[in-house]
């Protein structure tokens, strides 16, 4: 009975610790009263009209793909809590729950975090977020402004990483002739590339529509941003517009300057 025990306890520690391992934010202290939906949940709450869905990233990943229907409030707004409340009082039946980019983004365990100290009643954590949304909904997701989402479109982890390089190679290839272009926002561009020479700024928001006219056609793109996240999201932008001669600065300006 004590080696039976034993085995149990065993088995259930294994399990707590796997467990923790793919869901790594709901252990945090800070977090760990916050109450995780998983998808199938989601999905029938969605269906029987007993959610609201807030999409808290930021209008560039919201537009690129997002849950269909979800309301759109990113947490860095100034006035987060208050259109929160517009979207959804804060004693409403109706289930509230917040997502971002999967298990490592924190920005939906913050959101829900705010909303359950604002006193909002019924909230929860989606962590599994867009990513697990979109593989196993795509029926219920929009993918550049289509729905439903195009499976075929999803551009995985490895598909990014195959356009990444280091800032070694990122210099060589920009001293070969190829384009250069920083995406940061204005506000970001404090920091530069130490030397790479004629780098092209173009925001985010000014490269999608180029990108739809084909201005780089048949050039080779160089481009960085502030840390390696912004160009996950403009890859959509580049393959849905058949640019495929690009690469992308691993871990952004941030990780350059580090060495």
């Amino acid at each position: 009975m004590r080696k039976c025990i034993a085995l149990c306890l065993l088995v259930l520690f294994f399990a707590a610790a796997a467990w923790a391992a793919e869901f790594p934010l709901r252990e945090k202290p800070e977090f760990k009263d916050l109450t995780p939906v998983v998808t199938a949940d989601l999905y029938a709450w969605n269906k029987a009209g007993q959610s609201v869905v807030v999409d808290v990233r930021s209008i560039e990943e919201y537009e690129v793909i997002h849950v269909n229907g979800a309301k759109h409030i990113p947490i860095s707004q100034k006035d987060f809590l208050v259109q929160l409340e517009k979207a959804r009082g804060k004693s409403d039946g109706k289930k509230l729950a917040f997502y971002c980019n999967g298990v490592t983004c924190a920005k939906s365990y913050e959101a829900c975090r705010a909303a359950k100290d604002a006193g909002f009643a019924n909230v929860f954590v989606y962590d599994a977020g867009i990513p697990e949304w979109a593989a196993e909904h795509a029926e219920d997701t929009t993918l550049l402004g289509k729905t439903p989402a195009d499976p075929s479109k999803l551009i995985t982890k490895a598909q990014l990483k195959d356009h990444m390089v280091d800032f070694a190679a990122f210099k060589a290839k920009a001293a070969s002739g190829a384009e250069v272009i920083d995406i940061r926002d204005p506000m970001q561009r404090k920091d530069q590339l130490p030397g790479v020479a004629g780098v092209k700024s173009i925001p985010f928001e000014r490269m999608v529509p180029l990108l739809q006219k084909g201005a780089f056609k048949g050039k080779t793109l160089l481009i960085f941003d502030a840390v390696g996240k912004q160009v996950q999201w403009l890859q959509y932008y580049l393959e849905d517009n058949g640019q495929k001669d690009y690469l992308f600065l691993e871990g952004g300006v941030r990780k350059a300057l580090q060495g």
